[in-house]
């Protein structure tokens, strides 16, 4: 299972803080930002759509253009809702 925050080491061997999970038409979409050793965020922002493959184990997808722009969308209006 992964929650908000947990750091996860991904394909390109550097780490990740998940920072906003949401659902959209019965997927799981995780917007994360990379982190240096000591956990600091850094500036490479991901979005990948987070795929099950048994209870326990999961693996990430990227996105296509067109869904990137979706869901993109979705978490900047998160982000706009939350500061106002």
């Amino acid at each position: 299972m992964i929650e908000l925050y947990d750091i996860i080491t991904l394909d390109d061997q550097k780490d990740y803080s998940v920072i906003k999970m949401e659902e959209y038409q019965g997927e799981t979409y995780c917007m994360m930002v990379e982190v240096d050793k000591e956990e600091n965020p850094l500036d490479n922002f991901l979005i990948l759509r987070k795929v099950p493959l048994n209870e326990k184990e999961f693996e990430f997808e990227e996105l296509n253009s067109e869904e990137l722009k979706t869901i993109s969308e979705i978490f900047h209006d998160q982000f706009m809702n939350e500061e106002a």
